[in-house]
Protein backbone atom coordinates (compact mmCIF):
# COMPACT_ATOMS: atom_id res chain seq x y z
CA UNK A 1 0.00 0.00 0.00
CA UNK A 2 1.80 3.37 -0.85
CA UNK A 3 0.50 5.64 1.49
CA UNK A 4 1.91 3.17 4.28
CA UNK A 5 5.47 3.12 2.92
CA UNK A 6 6.28 6.20 3.99
CA UNK A 7 5.39 5.55 7.84
CA UNK A 8 8.69 5.59 9.22
CA UNK A 9 9.31 1.67 10.69
CA UNK A 10 6.37 0.37 9.81
CA UNK A 11 6.19 -2.99 8.51
CA UNK A 12 2.39 -4.60 7.12
CA UNK A 13 1.63 -7.59 4.56
CA UNK A 14 -1.15 -9.83 3.36
CA UNK A 15 0.29 -12.88 2.79
CA UNK A 16 -1.04 -15.35 0.14
CA UNK A 17 -0.50 -19.45 -0.05
CA UNK A 18 2.38 -19.19 -1.80
CA UNK A 19 6.09 -19.59 -0.38
CA UNK A 20 5.37 -22.61 2.44
CA UNK A 21 6.73 -26.07 2.81
CA UNK A 22 2.96 -27.74 3.56
CA UNK A 23 1.45 -30.40 1.44
CA UNK A 24 -2.12 -31.49 0.32
CA UNK A 25 -4.67 -29.13 1.31
CA UNK A 26 -2.54 -27.06 3.04
CA UNK A 27 -0.19 -25.90 -0.11
CA UNK A 28 1.75 -24.49 0.47
CA UNK A 29 2.26 -21.59 3.78
CA UNK A 30 -0.47 -22.83 5.87
CA UNK A 31 0.79 -20.83 9.35
CA UNK A 32 -1.98 -22.85 11.46
CA UNK A 33 -1.75 -25.57 14.23
CA UNK A 34 -4.58 -25.94 15.08
CA UNK A 35 -6.37 -27.41 10.97
CA UNK A 36 -4.36 -30.45 10.65
CA UNK A 37 -0.91 -29.77 9.48
CA UNK A 38 1.56 -31.44 10.51
CA UNK A 39 3.17 -29.01 13.41
CA UNK A 40 7.12 -28.97 12.19
CA UNK A 41 5.97 -27.89 8.72
CA UNK A 42 3.79 -25.32 10.31
CA UNK A 43 7.12 -24.21 12.41
CA UNK A 44 9.11 -24.39 9.46
CA UNK A 45 6.18 -22.30 7.46
CA UNK A 46 6.63 -19.81 10.63
CA UNK A 47 9.80 -19.33 10.12
CA UNK A 48 9.53 -18.39 6.53
CA UNK A 49 6.89 -15.68 6.88
CA UNK A 50 8.68 -13.76 10.23
CA UNK A 51 11.48 -13.54 8.23
CA UNK A 52 9.03 -11.68 5.70
CA UNK A 53 7.84 -9.65 8.80
CA UNK A 54 11.75 -8.50 9.39
CA UNK A 55 11.88 -11.06 12.29
CA UNK A 56 9.84 -9.31 15.02
CA UNK A 57 8.75 -10.62 17.33
CA UNK A 58 5.22 -12.04 16.60
CA UNK A 59 2.12 -11.64 18.76
CA UNK A 60 -0.32 -14.50 18.81
CA UNK A 61 -4.39 -15.11 19.55
CA UNK A 62 -6.79 -17.65 19.63
CA UNK A 63 -9.44 -16.41 17.32
CA UNK A 64 -12.81 -17.17 18.33
CA UNK A 65 -15.12 -15.83 15.91
CA UNK A 66 -15.87 -12.59 18.75
CA UNK A 67 -15.23 -8.91 19.86
CA UNK A 68 -12.45 -9.09 22.34
CA UNK A 69 -9.23 -6.77 21.89
CA UNK A 70 -6.00 -7.77 23.49
CA UNK A 71 -3.64 -5.44 24.27
CA UNK A 72 -0.01 -6.34 23.83
CA UNK A 73 3.04 -5.15 25.74
CA UNK A 74 6.65 -5.83 26.23
CA UNK A 75 6.00 -8.12 28.23
CA UNK A 76 3.91 -11.14 26.09
CA UNK A 77 3.26 -11.79 22.62
CA UNK A 78 -0.20 -13.57 23.85
CA UNK A 79 -3.50 -12.39 23.19
CA UNK A 80 -4.89 -15.19 24.49
CA UNK A 81 -8.74 -15.66 23.16
CA UNK A 82 -9.27 -12.62 21.03
CA UNK A 83 -9.97 -11.36 17.47
CA UNK A 84 -8.19 -8.08 17.98
CA UNK A 85 -4.47 -7.01 19.04
CA UNK A 86 -3.20 -3.50 19.55
CA UNK A 87 0.11 -2.67 20.54
CA UNK A 88 2.43 0.28 20.65
CA UNK A 89 5.51 -1.91 21.21
CA UNK A 90 8.87 -1.45 18.96
CA UNK A 91 10.15 -4.81 17.40
CA UNK A 92 6.48 -6.65 17.20
CA UNK A 93 4.12 -7.61 14.74
CA UNK A 94 0.54 -8.39 15.37
CA UNK A 95 -1.45 -10.63 12.62
CA UNK A 96 -4.69 -12.38 12.16
CA UNK A 97 -5.44 -15.43 10.39
CA UNK A 98 -7.64 -16.21 7.86
CA UNK A 99 -9.03 -18.54 5.01
CA UNK A 100 -12.40 -16.12 3.53
CA UNK A 101 -12.88 -14.01 6.70
CA UNK A 102 -11.61 -10.29 7.11
CA UNK A 103 -7.85 -9.60 7.82
CA UNK A 104 -8.24 -5.49 9.19
CA UNK A 105 -5.07 -3.96 9.91
CA UNK A 106 -5.09 -0.50 11.28
CA UNK A 107 -1.89 2.07 12.37
CA UNK A 108 -2.56 5.46 14.06
CA UNK A 109 0.94 6.57 13.03
CA UNK A 110 1.81 9.56 15.58
CA UNK A 111 0.42 7.51 18.35
CA UNK A 112 2.63 4.68 16.82
CA UNK A 113 -0.39 2.83 17.73
CA UNK A 114 -1.17 -0.74 15.49
CA UNK A 115 -3.83 -3.29 15.38
CA UNK A 116 -4.83 -6.50 13.74
CA UNK A 117 -8.35 -7.58 13.79
CA UNK A 118 -10.19 -10.98 12.07
CA UNK A 119 -13.45 -9.93 11.27
CA UNK A 120 -15.92 -12.96 10.47
CA UNK A 121 -19.58 -12.65 10.15
CA UNK A 122 -19.92 -12.93 13.57
CA UNK A 123 -17.36 -10.75 14.52
CA UNK A 124 -18.52 -8.37 12.03
CA UNK A 125 -22.08 -8.53 13.08
CA UNK A 126 -20.34 -8.13 17.03
CA UNK A 127 -18.58 -5.09 15.92
CA UNK A 128 -14.84 -6.14 16.30
CA UNK A 129 -13.62 -3.60 14.30
CA UNK A 130 -15.57 -0.76 15.87
CA UNK A 131 -13.84 -2.13 19.45
CA UNK A 132 -10.25 -2.50 17.74
CA UNK A 133 -10.50 1.42 16.93
CA UNK A 134 -12.19 2.78 19.93
CA UNK A 135 -9.61 0.88 21.63
CA UNK A 136 -6.86 2.95 19.79
CA UNK A 137 -9.18 5.85 20.41
CA UNK A 138 -9.70 5.47 24.26
CA UNK A 139 -6.74 4.02 25.16
CA UNK A 140 -4.05 5.85 24.01
CA UNK A 141 -5.67 9.39 23.38
CA UNK A 142 -5.67 8.96 19.72
CA UNK A 143 -7.77 10.87 17.55
CA UNK A 144 -9.87 9.21 15.33
CA UNK A 145 -9.18 11.35 12.36
CA UNK A 146 -5.53 9.39 12.72
CA UNK A 147 -6.68 6.27 12.26
CA UNK A 148 -5.98 4.28 8.60
CA UNK A 149 -6.98 1.06 8.03
CA UNK A 150 -6.68 -1.63 5.18
CA UNK A 151 -8.61 -4.74 4.37
CA UNK A 152 -6.90 -7.60 2.75
CA UNK A 153 -8.10 -10.65 0.52
CA UNK A 154 -11.22 -11.89 1.78
CA UNK A 155 -14.00 -13.80 0.44
CA UNK A 156 -16.53 -11.07 -1.65
CA UNK A 157 -20.14 -10.47 -2.29
CA UNK A 158 -19.92 -12.47 -5.22
CA UNK A 159 -19.02 -15.74 -3.58
CA UNK A 160 -20.28 -15.11 -0.16
CA UNK A 161 -23.89 -16.74 0.23
CA UNK A 162 -25.29 -16.36 3.95
CA UNK A 163 -28.12 -17.12 5.23
CA UNK A 164 -30.76 -14.34 4.49
CA UNK A 165 -30.93 -13.80 8.55
CA UNK A 166 -27.32 -13.45 9.01
CA UNK A 167 -27.29 -10.48 6.36
CA UNK A 168 -30.22 -9.02 8.18
CA UNK A 169 -28.93 -9.03 11.64
CA UNK A 170 -25.98 -7.22 10.47
CA UNK A 171 -28.24 -4.28 8.71
CA UNK A 172 -30.32 -4.28 12.01
CA UNK A 173 -27.04 -3.95 13.90
CA UNK A 174 -25.47 -1.27 11.83
CA UNK A 175 -27.72 0.45 9.48
CA UNK A 176 -28.67 -0.22 5.64
CA UNK A 177 -26.06 -1.25 3.78
CA UNK A 178 -26.77 -1.70 0.33
CA UNK A 179 -22.88 -1.78 -1.14
CA UNK A 180 -22.28 -4.75 1.58
CA UNK A 181 -25.69 -6.97 1.10
CA UNK A 182 -27.46 -8.18 -2.21
CA UNK A 183 -30.91 -10.54 -1.27
CA UNK A 184 -33.47 -11.67 -4.37
CA UNK A 185 -35.96 -12.86 -1.80
CA UNK A 186 -35.23 -15.95 -1.39
CA UNK A 187 -34.02 -17.39 1.97
CA UNK A 188 -30.47 -16.69 1.34
CA UNK A 189 -28.91 -13.75 0.63
CA UNK A 190 -24.87 -12.25 -0.93
CA UNK A 191 -22.75 -10.20 2.09
CA UNK A 192 -19.49 -8.82 1.25
CA UNK A 193 -17.73 -8.79 4.74
CA UNK A 194 -15.11 -6.52 3.13
CA UNK A 195 -17.89 -3.65 2.39
CA UNK A 196 -19.46 -4.18 5.68
CA UNK A 197 -16.42 -3.46 7.66
CA UNK A 198 -15.78 -0.62 5.80
CA UNK A 199 -18.85 0.76 6.24
CA UNK A 200 -18.68 0.00 9.99
CA UNK A 201 -15.19 1.65 10.24
CA UNK A 202 -16.96 4.82 8.20
CA UNK A 203 -19.81 5.27 11.07
CA UNK A 204 -17.30 4.95 13.94
CA UNK A 205 -15.77 7.92 12.67
CA UNK A 206 -12.65 6.46 10.40
CA UNK A 207 -12.68 9.23 7.13
CA UNK A 208 -13.37 7.09 3.74
CA UNK A 209 -10.16 7.88 2.00
CA UNK A 210 -8.48 6.49 5.03
CA UNK A 211 -10.29 2.94 4.56
CA UNK A 212 -8.80 0.85 1.33
CA UNK A 213 -9.07 -2.66 0.28
CA UNK A 214 -6.33 -4.61 -0.24
CA UNK A 215 -6.10 -8.07 -3.24
CA UNK A 216 -9.12 -10.13 -4.81
CA UNK A 217 -11.84 -12.58 -2.99
CA UNK A 218 -10.16 -15.42 -1.85
CA UNK A 219 -12.27 -17.87 -3.03
CA UNK A 220 -12.30 -16.60 -6.56
CA UNK A 221 -8.43 -16.54 -6.38
CA UNK A 222 -8.08 -20.03 -3.95
CA UNK A 223 -5.12 -20.74 -6.00
CA UNK A 224 -3.25 -18.22 -4.39
CA UNK A 225 -5.06 -17.79 -1.24
CA UNK A 226 -6.54 -20.25 1.51
CA UNK A 227 -10.24 -20.39 1.17
CA UNK A 228 -12.36 -22.47 3.11
CA UNK A 229 -15.45 -22.02 0.95
CA UNK A 230 -13.62 -22.56 -2.05
CA UNK A 231 -11.72 -26.11 -0.07
CA UNK A 232 -14.68 -27.31 1.42
CA UNK A 233 -12.86 -29.38 3.37
CA UNK A 234 -9.65 -28.75 5.54
CA UNK A 235 -7.37 -25.86 4.23
CA UNK A 236 -4.86 -23.64 5.29
CA UNK A 237 -4.52 -20.55 7.15
CA UNK A 238 -2.63 -17.43 4.99
CA UNK A 239 -1.08 -14.40 7.69
CA UNK A 240 -1.56 -11.14 7.60
CA UNK A 241 0.71 -8.57 9.44
CA UNK A 242 1.55 -5.08 11.19
CA UNK A 243 4.46 -4.21 13.10
CA UNK A 244 6.77 -1.72 14.04
CA UNK A 245 10.75 -1.98 13.73
CA UNK A 246 13.17 -0.74 16.20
Amino acid sequence: MPAWETIPNLVHGFLGRAGGASCGPFAELNLSYRVGDDADTVQENWRRASAVAGALRCAHMQQVHGDRVALIDAASTQGGEADAMVTRVAATALGTLTADCVPILLVAPQHHVIAAVHAGWRGTLAGVAQRAVRHIVEAFGTPITEVQAALGPAIGGCCYEVDRSIANAVEDAWGPMPEAVARDGGPKAMLDLRRANAAILQRTGVRPMSIVTVGPCTRCAAAAYFSHRAAKGPTGRQWSFIGWRV
